[in-house]
């Protein structure tokens, strides 16, 4: 297990994490209109990906923290 990945704080993963999605957020919106429905159906999944991976790596990081303090 990478020791540096363990110890990151989870504000700084959240605030990534928001401003990714912030900015695909833009850009659908910028697609929506433009009336490019590909693109926003492509950016809207992006976000849904960017949400399940960034709880993944919150839940993750919650659980090592517990096992740590064993």
């Amino acid at each position: 297990m990478n020791k540096k990945f363990s110890e990151i704080n989870v504000g700084y993963v959240i605030a990534v994490g928001a401003l990714i999605s912030a900015i695909l957020f833009y850009f659908l919106m910028e697609y929506a209109d433009k009336g490019d429905i590909v693109m926003v159906v492509l950016l809207g999944i992006a976000i849904g990906i960017i949400a399940i991976v960034l709880s993944k790596v919150v839940s993750y990081l919650h659980y090592y923290k517990q096992l740590k303090d064993l």
